[in-house]
């Protein structure tokens, strides 16, 4: 209840502690200035911007030769523009973006001052995935998606099978999801930022080498996603396993992340 305008009081024990007062305020940082615009601008920019090449530019410069525009179909390059290339400029964006969210506040001493308060320190991780899921959820994917849906179905001259686009945009979501647990996991577990972006960054780049020289760590990571969630959403065909295996694995290294950080954090001073 109000007690005046200023405070509210809020009643929470345990690993709740403090997890409203917290998510509120990393949910007003965003919302409640102009950063979600800009991001959503930047993100149509990034995203949709490899849409709209594949699915209007080049069919238009490539239209007279007709040996190459016959082998090129409009749509499938649009899907794949947007679940290849937009897929791995989301993971990068998250990673750049979620780097300082945790070490950044322990370097300054503003964890430390938050978890004086009566804040938990689930709590205090929680919040922030909460937060920034909301954000991928909504602005750097959910946006993305609607516009090259739209953009897809015009250039398809019909709507496109929602179903399997559905698929390939909760793939998508889960991906970046990843990558945000992955970082700001590296948060709670490293000593400086530069540590966290090198990690990070490394077992991204890395995710794209690594399945080439062993195979089966393809089904068991997300690094296959990006050429996968296009052949889920153009409904080709691929064996069960390798198409599902890799979606089942990336969700369950990302609530490996989360539980180690959890694990983790009370396991620090401050």
């Amino acid at each position: 209840m109000a007690t005046n305008s200023t405070f509210v009081i809020v009643k929470e024990q345990g690993w709740r502690m403090g997890f409203a007062n917290l998510l509120r305020n990393e949910n007003l940082e965003l919302w409640r200035s102009h950063r979600w615009i800009k991001q959503a601008g930047l993100w149509l920019l990034a995203v949709n911007g490899f849409v709209v090449i594949n699915l209007f530019v080049l069919p238009a410069i490539i239209l007279p030769d007709e040996n190459v525009s016959s082998m090129m179909d409009p749509v499938s390059e649009g899907i794949r523009a947007l679940f290849q290339i937009g897929t791995t400029a989301l993971a990068i964006g998250t990673i750049t973006m979620t780097q300082g969210k945790v070490i950044g506040e322990r370097e300054t001493g503003i964890t430390a001052w938050i978890l004086s308060k009566p804040v938990s320190r689930p709590a205090y991780f929680l919040a922030k995935i909460v937060a920034h899921s909301l954000e991928i959820i909504a602005i750097m994917v959910g946006i993305q998606s609607v516009v090259a849906y739209g953009l897809i179905s015009l250039a398809n001259g019909e709507a496109f099978p929602l179903l399997p686009f559905l698929i390939g945009v909760g793939g998508m979501i889960l991906h970046t999801f990843f990558y945000l647990a992955l970082t700001l996991m590296l948060g709670v577990l490293v000593k400086t930022r530069s540590q966290v972006l090198g990690i990070a960054m490394g077992l991204f780049f890395g995710g794209m080498l690594l399945p080439n020289l062993i195979n089966q760590l393809g089904l068991v990571t997300p690094w296959l996603l990006p050429n996968i969630l296009p052949v889920l959403a153009l409904q080709m065909q691929i064996p069960f396993v390798t198409a599902y295996l890799p979606i089942l694995m990336t969700a369950i290294w990302s609530m490996v992340f989360i539980i180690v950080a959890l694990w983790k954090l009370p396991r620090l001073e401050f």
